[in-house]
């Protein structure tokens, strides 16, 4: 199994996450870490997807963080 190192995305499970290119989209929580850096995501919309973390930022109280 090839998965990429925390230490290069910082996302865990349960973080709260935007998809950056994709506005519409609710928020959601880092449901499993996957192999090469992908993430599966549960959005606030209840649909289940992969998704890569650098299309992804963490979100905190609303806003995204830095």
């Amino acid at each position: 199994m090839t998965r990429v190192p925390t230490s290069k995305h910082d996302f865990a499970e349960g973080d709260r996450v935007r998809a950056q290119r994709r506005p519409e989209f609710p928020d959601g929580t880092v449901l499993r870490l996957m192999d090469l850096g992908y993430l599966l995501v549960r959005w606030d919309s209840d649909v289940l997807e992969t998704a890569h973390h650098s299309e992804l930022t963490k979100v905190a109280n609303g806003a995204p963080q830095k």
